[in-house]
């Protein structure tokens, strides 16, 4: 299957996963699903990370609109309100679920869902459930115990990339709940082989979206700590991925604590970002660079530049892959100015929107996206090869990167140039497109729904303000227009925004436009 065409290896897996879901659902698949040697319990893992007493108190009261999920990650919040009311909720959500998933269902069973509640009903097993009725427990260990089955058989029919390790996670932690030897070095060994093809060198995630990087750090962490509970050598696979993963989480942070958006990443929650850094612990170096995943950072003075300075992930990593290339994210101190549009929820006509070209800072040329996006969710075969290189001397930072996106339909190489100072006020940029005459191209720069936006009298520069009081000056050799743009925070509701957009034309040969954004000095 490997050499077969992505199209027709995404058509076999669709297939494959239609097949099994007319066998999963029906009863005679639950039957082979129990153990007949009555499971228990031996080992219960603990969660590494705190709740939110608020809503454990929504949960427990029965408040409107307050559900779990079906990972039962609502357990720990639960556990943070503590008491007895706290105890008697999670038994009763835990046997309602029971109840109503007795048999295989979408999306309750997939793999990457399955794998949390395991790892939540296991690392709440003493607080809530190991006092239970002996018949609750009996219950809960045969839904488990059903439960694990599946998942070691599904692992690789319906998770890739990040989920998969997710999946892993449930099938170790399990493992060692029901002190199943066998099935644990089994999953270690699948672990270690995923390492292995998704953690890059530079400690960077294959799929090069940095929300999943962060939970794939995350899985390692609570795998580790799994490991260490149960009493068992964590492997060192396992702890070099921490080590190499935990610097390059730091190198995709703004200066807000939060991450770039890339790829479908959101900004996340600065203080679990902290958090996860924290239990992660990790011996490695502060990244400088990114050559394997493929990101370039600037910075100086209170100023950070990250740039999408790579390819594509390749597939089948490629799922919700966004055609970004050369884009670029500015931050001044806490503020962030210049993003791309970032990643939500919403339906899917927005879901393809946030993945093109157009909602990212760079140049679209033709109305097209630099890789082909298509609506199933990966790549197709147009896909942009970006290469990039880096220069420093005296505290300024100069990198070059080129791509060729646009090679086979319009025939150009876009390149760009970015320049930042020592001083951090200072950030050159140059965009050349190489090609005939009269292709339209559009620079975009999209802004921050925090920053104001104001073009002046030569139509050539643009004053922006900053929510913290400080004021940059965009200045281009071309016109510039501002136009409206949105902007997605961790699934959110889009927020209208503004983007900087610089139209333009090719006139055959090199394009070029050059541009710099400068911090106003007050005066006086």
């Amino acid at each position: 299957m490997a050499g077969l065409p992505a199209q027709w290896r995404r058509a076999l897996t669709a297939h494959a996963r239609r097949a099994a879901a007319v066998l999963f659902s029906s009863p005679l698949y639950a039957l082979t699903l129990l153990d007949r040697r009555g499971p228990a319990i031996r080992f219960a893992p603990v969660d590494p990370w705190p709740g939110d007493p608020v809503l454990g108190e929504a949960l427990a009261s029965g408040r409107p609109g307050a559900a779990i999920a079906d990972d039962f990650a609502g357990l720990r919040d639960l556990r943070a309100l503590g008491g007895d009311e706290a105890r008697l909720a999670a038994r009763r959500l835990t046997q309602d679920w029971m109840a109503r998933n007795r048999r295989w269902s979408m999306p309750a069973w997939r793999g990457d869902i399955l794998s949390r509640r395991i790892f939540s009903w296991l690392t709440h097993y003493d607080t809530f459930f190991a006092s239970g009725e002996d018949s609750f427990r009996r219950a809960l260990s045969r839904a488990l115990a059903a439960q694990l089955c599946h998942l070691d058989r599904v692992l690789t029919l319906e998770t890739v990339g990040a989920a998969r390790i997710a999946a892993l996670k449930g099938l170790v932690c399990g493992a060692l709940g029901f002190g199943r030897d066998d099935m644990l070095d089994r999953a270690l060994a699948r672990l270690h082989r995923e390492i292995e093809e998704q953690i890059l060198p530079d400690g960077g995630h294959v799929e090069r979206n940095p929300a999943l990087m962060l939970a794939v750090l995350r899985d390692l962490v609570e795998i580790r700590a799994a490991l260490a509970g149960g009493q068992r050598e964590v492997p060192e696979p396992i702890q070099q991925a921490i080590d190499r993963m935990g610097p390059m989480l730091r190198y995709l942070r703004h200066g807000d604590g939060r991450l770039a958006h890339f790829n479908g990443s959101g900004g996340g929650d600065a203080a679990e970002i902290e958090a996860v850094l924290d239990q992660a612990s990790p011996r490695g170096r502060a990244a400088s660079r990114a050559p394997a995943t493929g990101f370039e950072r600037l910075a100086a003075g209170g100023t950070l530049i990250l740039a999408d300075a790579g390819s594509p992930p390749p597939p089948p990593f490629d799922q919700g892959a966004h055609a970004g290339a050369l884009s670029f994210e500015m931050s001044v101190g806490r503020d962030r100015m210049i993003v791309n549009c970032g990643a939500g929820g919403g339906a899917p006509a927005w879901r393809q929107a946030q993945r093109a070209t157009a909602a990212h800072s760079t140049a679209v040329v033709n109305e097209r996206n630099s890789s082909e996006v298509l609506a199933g969710g990966n790549l197709g075969h147009r896909r942009a090869i970006v290469k990039s290189d880096r220069d420093a001397a005296e505290g300024a930072v100069l990198i070059n990167m080129v791509h060729d996106g646009y090679a086979r339909s319009d025939g150009i190489v876009h390149r760009r140039r970015l320049y930042l100072a020592a001083g951090g006020d200072d950030l050159r940029g140059e965009d050349s497109l190489s090609s005939r005459a009269g292709i339209p191209f559009r620079l975009r720069f999209h802004l921050h729904p925090s920053v104001t936006a104001s073009i002046l009298q030569n139509g050539r520069s643009v004053l922006l303000r900053l929510p913290r009081g400080g004021g940059w000056r965009l200045r281009c050799t071309q016109p510039v227009t501002l136009e409206e743009s949105v902007y997605f925070e961790n699934g959110a509701k889009p927020k209208r925004t503004l983007q900087i957009v610089v139209p333009g034309l090719t006139n055959g040969g090199e394009t070029t436009v050059k541009w710099a954004f400068r911090r106003e000095t007050r005066r006086g």
